[in-house]
C-alpha cells in the first residue's frame, strides 16, 4: 500500500474515532465519514493511478475495521459462514464499498438507525425501494425522506418495473 503520508495519517485521525458510515466519491477522490458530531472528509491525493490508490484506502479501512486488507468479499465470506453477518451491519457501512451497503440495505429486518446510515451511505433509488419494504424504516422519520426522495425521482426513472415498484 502505497497511500500518501498525509492522506495516511487524515484517514488514521478519521478512523481513530467512533464513526457511524463511510462513503467514497471516486469522481472528487474524497472519503466521506458519518460521525455522531456530523460529516466529516477527507479529500484524497493519489500518488498513483485513480483506481489503485481507492483501492489501497478500501484496504485501509478494511483493515480498520475487519482486520482483514480483503475487503468486503472476505468480510462477507466469512462472516455469513460463521451466521454473523447480521451481527456485523454496522461494520459492512464502514468498508466504502457500494456492494457492502447493498448487502445491509437487503437485510430484512433491519433497524431504523442502521437503516439511515444505510442511506446516507448510499442513496440511490434502489436502495430507497428496498429500505421502504422494512416496516420500521416506514414508520420512522426516515420512511418520509425515502418516499419523498422516490416521488421526485420518479419522472427520471427509465425502468418500467422500477416505475411499478416505486
Amino acid at each position: 500500500m502505497q497511500l500518501s503520508n498525509e492522506d495516511n495519517l487524515r484517514l488514521n485521525v478519521l478512523l481513530a474515532q467512533p464513526l457511524q458510515a463511510v462513503r467514497i466519491n471516486e469522481s472528487t477522490m474524497t472519503v466521506h465519514a458519518l460521525t455522531e458530531r456530523g460529516e466529516a472528509k477527507v479529500r484524497l491525493n493519489p500518488t498513483a493511478r485513480d483506481e489503485q490508490y481507492l483501492r489501497w484506502v478500501r484496504e485501509l479501512l478494511s483493515m480498520k475495521v475487519t482486520g482483514s486488507p480483503g475487503g468486503y468479499p472476505i468480510f462477507l465470506k466469512r462472516w455469513t459462514r460463521m451466521g454473523h453477518a447480521r451481527n456485523n451491519l454496522d461494520q459492512m457501512l464502514l468498508l466504502g464499498e457500494p456492494e457492502a451497503v447493498a448487502a445491509v440495505v437487503y437485510t430484512p429486518g433491519l433497524s431504523h438507525d442502521i437503516a439511515r446510515r444505510a442511506w446516507w451511505a448510499s442513496p440511490s433509488a434502489t436502495n430507497a425501494r428496498c429500505l421502504l419494504e422494512n416496516p420500521e424504516v416506514v414508520a420512522g422519520e426516515l420512511g418520509k425522506e425515502l418516499t419523498a426522495y422516490l416521488l421526485e425521482f420518479l419522472p427520471f426513472e427509465e425502468i418500467q418495473l422500477d416505475v411499478v415498484d416505486t
